[in-house]
Parts: structure tokens; sequence; C-alpha cells
């Protein structure tokens, strides 16, 4: 046929080169994907090796949380696999390895599922190493120290430590302050209606009022002390403001024993205090509480610091809330006991009698107390 010419050797080869692309780019393909395949699997194991980590749950201050992180840094150098993440017990990711992994101690160091509490070792560094070693290992996590009986804990809170802190907000509160404070109270509910009825219910949210303020002002207090930055300085801040506020209690000491004049005064309130019982009204005794737990902050605000801050630096800062619930409850218990005493029949001005005459011993006390804590506090013996 005129004008037509077969195809060429040269088209013949384009066109056969052009149908083995496809299949040299499926032999490519497939020694890349072997290639990738392999790249994966080696990175991911290298990975794996790497990404072990072993968590210390602390809390700023923590005197135990310091000693159990040394001894796990020197372990964990023998294990170049690992490296050690540390986290703060109120920071949300804290929070959430606490929930995950019932961690109740502070400190807390968490291996995989192996977790070591304090109450595991109690302080004993070289089972520490031991308990370490063996969560590094794999082995089975060996049994926990068994608890005395007197200690029965409830997530991080022990009878034995409650009771403890109770004790100290049993010596906060019962102090000349209170004491003053509650002989004005009494005496303007009884001259008003005369009932043992009503001074009971004052007494009782007056006590609310005190019980709110303060357990509010504490968990700020305590979250102050938690704040990171503030670590580094806050056993020699607690240790100086322990000195200056124990050094004051007893200086007023003097000055009472001389005859002086207190430098703790709650007199310029309790003007306020008569206009507010003029109402009779629950609220106006729990705002009366209130407000009276802040004219009380010099009297107490001494043994409060202290006990938060042995707390804070004791590791309790997981249980931290509980305890001060039970502080309170203890700065409180002196109020109420006294208010029912006097409805119960013991006049006013025989409690009053009893201030003025003890007043000295209690200020001398709390303030050697607290003189004698600041250095326990700044060698971390407590």
């Amino acid at each position: 046929m005129a004008g037509h010419h077969p195809p060429s050797r040269h088209l013949k080869f384009i066109y056969y080169r052009g149908l083995m692309s496809p299949i040299r780019f499926l032999r490519w393909g497939k020694g890349a994907l072997l290639a990738l395949a392999l790249y994966l699997i080696i990175t991911s194991a290298a990975a794996a090796s790497g990404s072990s980590e072993a968590i210390l749950i602390t809390s700023p201050g923590c005197s135990k949380c310091a000693a159990a992180g040394k001894v796990l840094d020197e372990v964990i150098s023998d294990y170049p696999g690992y490296t050690i993440r540390e986290e703060i017990f109120y920071s949300e990711e804290g929070r959430r390895i606490i929930r995950e992994t019932k961690a109740k101690d502070m400190p807390s160091i968490v291996i995989g599922s192996h977790v070591i509490g304090y109450r595991d070792y109690e302080g004993d560094e070289r089972k520490l190493v031991e308990m370490i070693r063996s969560a590094l290992d794999g082995e089975a996590a060996s049994a926990p120290a068994k608890e005395d009986h007197d200690l029965i804990s409830l997530e991080g809170v022990s009878i034995s430590s409650s009771l403890a802190v109770l004790a100290a907000g049993l010596i906060a509160g019962f102090n000349p302050c209170l004491l003053a404070v509650l002989v004005f109270l009494a005496s303007m509910t009884l001259s008003r209606s005369g009932r043992k009825r009503d001074l009971a219910v004052m007494v009782g949210f007056f006590c609310l009022g005190i019980f709110v303020m303060y357990y509010l002002f504490g968990l700020g207090l305590f979250r102050l002390f938690s704040i990171p930055s503030f670590e580094s300085s806050f056993r020699l801040i607690l240790t100086l403001l322990l000195l200056f506020l124990g050094a004051t209690q007893i200086e007023d000491a003097r000055r009472l024993r001389r005859g002086g004049i207190s430098l703790f005064k709650a007199e310029w309130a309790l003007g306020y205090f008569k206009k507010s019982l003029e109402r009779y009204s629950i609220l106006s005794y729990f705002l009366i509480g209130a407000l009276f737990s802040l004219v009380k902050a010099p009297c107490v605000g001494a043994v409060y610091i202290a006990i938060i801050g042995i707390i804070q630096s004791q590791g309790y800062a997981s249980a931290g809330a509980v305890y001060l619930l039970f502080y309170n409850l203890g700065v409180v218990l002196p109020v109420l006991i006294l208010g029912m005493i006097i409805a119960l029949g013991m006049s006013p001005q025989e409690v009053d009698r009893f201030r003025h005459e003890h007043r000295v011993a209690i200020r001398l006390v709390t303030g050697l107390t607290l003189v004698g804590l600041a250095p326990l506090i700044w060698m971390q013996m407590i």
C-alpha cells in the first residue's frame, strides 16, 4: 500500500522497552519496599531499646525524693538503654501516672509494671538499689515490706501520721489569742440571750468558719511550697521563717512576763465581732469565724507554716489535702471543747483567768518548738 511503511526496528525497540518499564519498576519497587521494611525494623528495635525509662514521682522540697533520685541515677548509669523521667506529683502527667500505677508513696519509682514506693524500702538505700535492679532486669517485684499493725494506710494516708498532724493542730489551736476571743464571744452571747443553746450554736458555726478559712489558706500555702521554682530555696526560706516566728513568740513571752503589751493583739477586731453578734444569725457566726481565722493568723501561723513545710518535705504531698483536714480539725478542737465547757457551766471569767495565768508558758513552749524545728528541717533530719 502506497505510503505505508512497516515499523522500523528502532520503533519496535522503543515499543518493547515501554512494555518492560512497568516490570522493571515493580522489581525496583519490591527491592525498595524490602529495604524500607528492614530499615523500619532496625529503627523500631533501636527505638524500643532506647525508649525504656524509669519514672520518678517527686514533690518539690522533698528530701526523701532527692535521696531516691540520687540512688536511681547511680543504678541507671549501669543500664545504657534506660532514661530517667521525673514528674511532679501534682502535674497533669504526674496525676495520670499515679492513677494508672496506684502509686501511694512519695517518692515512687515506676519501671514498667514495677512500682517502688518509699514504704517498700523505708529509707534503706541498699534495699532500694536491689529493688531497682530487680525491676530493670525484668524480675518479679519483691513483696513490699509488711507494715506495722498501727499503720493502717488509705491512699497514702496513715493513722500514725494523721494523729501526729492532729496533735500539731491542737498545739497551734490552744493559744492565748484563742481564749481571749472565745471569752469575749461567750460573754456576748450569754449576756444577750442567756441560753446555753445559743452559745452552742454560736461555737459550732464559729468553728466551722475557722475550719473552712484555714483549710483554704492551707491549700494555697501548700501549693506555694510545691512550685518547682520555689524548691531550691524552700528549706532556707522555711528555716529562716521558723527562726523568726519562734523568736517572736519567745519575745512575746518575755514581754508578757514583765507586764508588757503582747505583740499579738486581737482586741482591735472585737468591735467588729460585737456588731456581727447582734444580728444573731448562723451566717454571721460563720463569717465571724472566718474573720477570726485572719485575726488569729499571727498566733497560729508559725506552727501552721511549720507543719505544712514538714508535710511537704517528708513526701506526704500526695495526701497533703487529707493531712490538712486533720491539722485544721486540731486547730478548731480547742475552740469547740472550751465553748462546750462554757456552755455546760464554766464561766467565761474562769476561762479568761486561765488564759492570763498560762499565756506566758504557751508562748514560750511554742517559740522554743519552732526554733528547735528550724535546724532539723535545714539538716533534713525531719
